[in-house]
C-alpha cells in the first residue's frame, strides 16, 4: 500500500484517539497533534522527498501501537503509573509513558522518536514548539494485571534514561581498556557500549526494585552467556549484587562517573521494602510513600515465591494450585498500587 493511503488511514486512527473520552489529556493532545502532522504531510507531500514521507509513515505506524495500547485495558496500568513516578526523578520535563501489549513473551523499549523526526525532517511544518518525550514500552499482554511480573519494565525504562543522556556512551569515552587482539577499536567500543547499556538498565531497575531485578532476570534468562549485545547473566547478577551490597565494582564506578559527567543523579537505592503480613488475610497493603510504592514490587515477588514454596498463607487451600497463588498475590499487589494512585489523585483534586 502506498504511503499516502496509509497516512489517510493513520490520520483517521489518531483523530479517533484524540476524541476518546477514556484517555489521559496528554495522550489526547499527542493524538491530535499527530493527526495534524499527518494532514500536513498529505497536503504537502509533493514538497517532501518520497523517502521522507515513507519514513514518516513508518514512525507513525510505530507509535500507533503504543498510544492505542495506553488507551485500552491491555496496558499494565499500575506499572505504568509507577514508571511515570520514576521517570519524573530523571527527566525534568513532562514525558508520556505509553505501552504496547504483545502476544509474545518480550519486554522492550522503542527508542525511535516521532517528534524528533518531525522537527528535523518536516521543515515546512510548524509544530508550535510541541515536541513531547514519549517512552514506548512493550510487555506481554498476559501480564497486564500482573505487576509482580512487570519488574523488567524498570530495566526498559533504564534504557530510555540511558539513551536520553548517553550515559553508557559517555562511560566508554571516559574509561575503556585497550581492545584485545583480533578485534578492531570500533568493534571493541561498540561491544562495551552495548554491555554497559545492559548493566546500566539493570542497576537502574535495582534502584527501585532491589533484588527483584536479579530474581526476574534469573526467571527470564537464567543462564545466558556473553554475546555481542549482552553480558552473561552471571556477570549481570554480580554487578547488581555488588551495587546493592555496597561492594566496589568497576562497572558501577564507571557508570556513576558518567552520571556525574552528564550532571545526573547518582544510582542509589530509592525503595523501602514493606512487610506484607496483610496479604496472609487477603487484605491489600496501605502504601505509605513513594519508597514503598517502589518497594512493593520486591516485597510481593518475595511473598509470591515464599507461598509457592511453603504455602503458609491461611488462604491457600489444599487444592490451590500455583496459578491460584500467583493470581491472588498479583491481584493484591495491583489493588495496593491502585489504592495509592486513587488516594493521590483525590488529594490532588482537592488541593487544586
Amino acid at each position: 500500500m502506498t504511503p499516502g493511503v496509509n497516512l489517510h488511514i493513520l490520520a483517521a486512527e489518531f483523530t479517533q484517539l484524540s476524541r476518546s473520552a477514556f484517555f489521559e489529556p496528554a495522550f489526547q493532545e499527542f493524538s491530535e497533534k499527530t493527526a495534524e502532522s499527518i494532514a500536513h504531510v498529505l497536503e504537502y507531500s509533493a514538497s517532501y522527498p518520497d523517502e521522507i514521507v515513507r519514513q514518516f509513515q513508518h514512525h507513525v505506524w510505530n507509535v500507533l501501537q503504543f498510544v492505542s495500547g495506553s488507551r485500552s485495558n491491555d496496558a499494565p496500568h499500575e506499572a505504568q503509573y509507577v514508571l511515570r513516578k520514576v521517570l519524573k526523578e530523571w527527566i525534568y520535563e513532562d514525558a508520556l509513558v505509553s505501552s504496547a501489549s504483545l502476544n509474545n513473551f518480550e519486554f522492550f523499549v522503542s527508542l525511535t522518536d516521532l517528534w524528533e523526526f518531525v522537527g528535523r525532517a518536516l521543515d515546512r511544518y510548524d509544530s508550535g514548539g510541541y515536541a513531547p518525550l514519549v517512552v514506548r514500552i512493550g510487555s506481554p499482554a498476559a501480564y497486564k494485571h500482573r505487576p509482580v511480573f512487570c519488574v523488567p519494565l524498570f530495566h526498559e525504562l533504564g534504557h530510555f534514561v540511558d539513551h536520553n543522556y548517553k550515559i553508557s556512551e559517555t562511560s566508554v569515552l571516559m574509561n575503556l581498556a585497550p581492545a584485545p587482539p583480533g578485534i578492531t577499536d570500533e568493534q571493541w567500543q561498540n561491544l562495551n557500549v552495548r554491555h554497559r547499556m545492559e548493566h546500566f538498565a539493570d542497576l537502574f531497575a535495582a534502584c527501585y526494585c532491589g533484588q527483584a531485578t536479579n530474581l526476574s532476570l534469573c526467571a527470564f534468562a537464567p543462564a545466558n552467556g556473553d554475546s555481542h549485545t549482552h553480558p552473561s547473566t552471571q556477570r549481570r547478577l554480580a554487578v547488581v549484587d555488588d551495587f546493592l551490597n555496597n561492594r566496589s565494582n568497576v562497572i558501577v564506578d564507571v557508570l556513576q562517573s558518567a552520571l556525574v559527567a552528564r550532571k545526573q543523579p547518582a544510582l542509589s537505592v530509592r525503595y523501602s521494602e514493606p512487610t506484607l503480613n496483610c496479604f496472609d488475610d487477603v487484605l491489600t497493603y496501605k502504601i505509605k510513600d513513594e519508597a514503598e510504592l517502589y518497594g512493593i514490587f520486591l516485597a510481593s515477588w518475595k511473598y509470591l515465591h515464599a507461598q509457592l514454596t511453603d504455602r503458609s498463607a491461611p488462604w491457600i487451600t489444599p487444592d490451590a494450585d500455583a496459578s491460584t497463588i500467583e493470581k491472588t498475590v498479583n491481584d493484591l499487589t495491583e489493588k495496593s498500587l491502585r489504592n495509592y494512585e486513587i488516594v493521590e489523585r483525590w488529594k490532588n483534586a482537592v488541593n487544586n
